[in-house]
């Protein structure tokens, strides 16, 4: 799908339910009036916005510009940590997954940045090594997209 064509899909499907009323009564608003996050009680990251509504990063994307060109050295075909970043496998491979390194954390914990080892190695805070292990640090912008997609609650696309 391409980047339009997902716009398109987010504006479509924000304008049928905005027509279904969400529940006419406010209750899938937050406080300051952005869409909550059904899975997560939070607010949609500001973002890119298509006729008012919120479209948050996808995993595509994320695999796309970040894992595919930073990580997958060493979390590729044979990865290290039986982590696969590569499209095909990141999704089983991070969402709801038990750290090997730190077996009390998921890789990603869906809406909870905090708790989400993955983020930790790459931010490098509370693990071993930063990640990419040799490699030039993600920036702070593409830390806060992964933080952004686990707060929408991690969807697998």
């Amino acid at each position: 799908m391409t980047p339009i064509s997902r716009l398109l899909t987010a504006a479509a499907t924000s304008l049928a339910l905005t027509s279904l009323g969400c529940g006419g009564d406010g209750s899938t608003l937050g406080p300051d009036g952005r869409l909550l996050v059904e899975d997560c009680g939070i607010a949609v990251a500001d973002g890119i916005t298509v006729d008012g509504a919120a479209v948050t990063v996808t995993l595509s994307q994320l695999s796309a510009q970040i894992f595919t060109p930073n990580c997958s050295g060493c979390h590729g075909s044979f990865p290290s940590e039986n982590m696969s970043l590569l499209p095909d496998d990141i999704a089983a491979s991070i969402i709801d997954v038990q750290s090997n390194q730190r077996p009390s954390l998921k890789r990603i914990d869906p809406c909870n940045p905090d708790g989400s080892y993955l983020l930790q190695k790459v931010s490098g805070t509370g693990a071993k090594a930063q990640m990419p292990l040799g490699g030039t640090p993600l920036s702070a912008a593409q830390i806060q997209l992964i933080v952004d997609w686990v707060n929408a609650g991690a969807p697998p696309e």
